[in-house]
């Protein structure tokens, strides 16, 4: 296995900046998943690692050594694709085998290492089929097989659930997880959907705009994000965003005036506000308590209502401010229905600040 360094990575498509100085550390072993919504950056950062893509400036670091101008055949990575990418006319067995034969591998080296992994993706029994009779799982786990025999030093994922269906995405990620977790590897995967993200990585990157917003673990992310636009894209349902304004600050306690005319106090230790001060608080779906008002409460009228059996959804405009939408994660199957007036209450302790500006940094 192996290390990976990017350091003040950036790319350029002839005068458009699409990655801006990226700098990220990857530990032997490690699972790494880069994730943001489209056109963020993340598989051009991969295709970058993989050698697919030529770095603009900056260095591309594998086990210590620089390798910017080495070759995508010479890196030792294996990537896997999102279409897969096998071979419609070759059996599972001699797509597994093509890239070994090309680089003059043994024979007998080649039987055992393709066996092997087909017998470690539940394969074996499909290796003289073709990819036309098999179903997607299946021919994403040749995918991985085919990179697996090559036993890259770094594997790299770009996506490889997208074309699944939900039941198959889901079997899937427990899939990799446990291949992780049995090969040791060191692995590199790209994601738009943060519940992958969240469910496989040691560690997560948040890309927005070829820029790095956060990175770290699943739920450091989840419970400390970083920026209004990390609190809103980890997590789902997203979380809510309201305005509010500083009624008194006392201390490090923080008096807030919300929608409705109600306030909480929240606790921000070092916190540089003064009253007047415009901010957003942000709260998650299932922080919110549907109560019958009082104090700590904002008012919501509910548009729909999603009943999901073991819990059920409440989606609202919030009171007094345009535009302002929230959701509500309620336990169970709620007596709620669409056109109610209701209020909700905002625990201190599941409070989030952020800025009242573009960028969003927390407070």
């Amino acid at each position: 296995m192996a290390t990976l360094q990017l350091r003040q990575v950036v790319k350029e498509f002839d005068a458009t900046r699409v990655i801006h100085g990226v700098d990220l550390a990857v530990a032997d072993g490690e699972f790494v998943v880069f994730v943001g919504p489209s056109g963020c950056g993340k598989s051009t950062l991969l295709r970058m690692i993989c050698g697919l893509e030529h770095v603009t400036s900056g260095d591309i670091m594998i086990d210590g050594a620089k390798v910017n101008h080495v070759s995508a055949a010479d890196r030792g990575l294996a990537m896997v694709f999102q279409s897969y990418a096998l071979y419609p006319h070759m059996t599972v067995r001699q797509n597994m085998s093509f890239g070994l034969e090309n680089i003059g591998t043994a024979r007998a080296e080649i039987e055992s290492k393709v066996s092997a992994a087909a017998k470690l993706l539940r394969l074996d029994t499909l290796l003289d089929r073709r990819p036309t009779q098999l179903s997607g799982g299946q021919r994403q786990r040749v995918a991985i097989g085919r990179a697996i025999v090559r036993e890259p030093r770094i594997f790299l994922f770009d996506e490889p659930l997208s074309n699944l269906d939900a039941e198959l995405r889901v079997s899937m990620r427990s899939e990799i997880t446990s291949l992780h977790e049995r090969l040791k590897a060191t692995m590199v995967y790209v994601t738009h959907d943060q519940v992958e993200a969240m469910t496989m990585a040691d560690k997560i990157v948040v890309l927005r705009a070829g820029r790095v917003e956060q990175v770290g673990a699943p739920l450091d992310l989840y419970n400390k994000p970083a920026d209004k636009f990390v609190a809103g894209f980890i997590g789902s349902p997203q979380m809510n965003f309201v305005p509010v304004s500083v009624a008194s600050v006392d201390g490090d306690d923080i008096c807030l005036r919300l929608p409705g005319g109600g306030t909480v106090v929240v606790s921000r230790p070092g916190a540089a506000v003064t009253p007047g001060t415009a901010l957003v608080l942000g709260v998650r779906p299932e922080h919110l308590r549907v109560t019958e008002g009082g104090p700590g409460t904002m008012p919501m009228r509910v548009e729909q209502v999603e009943h999901l059996g073991a819990h059920s959804l409440l989606y609202g405009l919030v009171a007094d401010v345009d535009g302002a939408r929230a959701t509500a994660h309620v336990e169970g199957q709620t007596a709620v229905r669409a056109g109610a007036a209701v209020a909700v209450a905002l625990p201190p302790a599941a409070c989030h600040l952020f800025a009242a500006d573009e960028v969003g940094l927390a407070i």
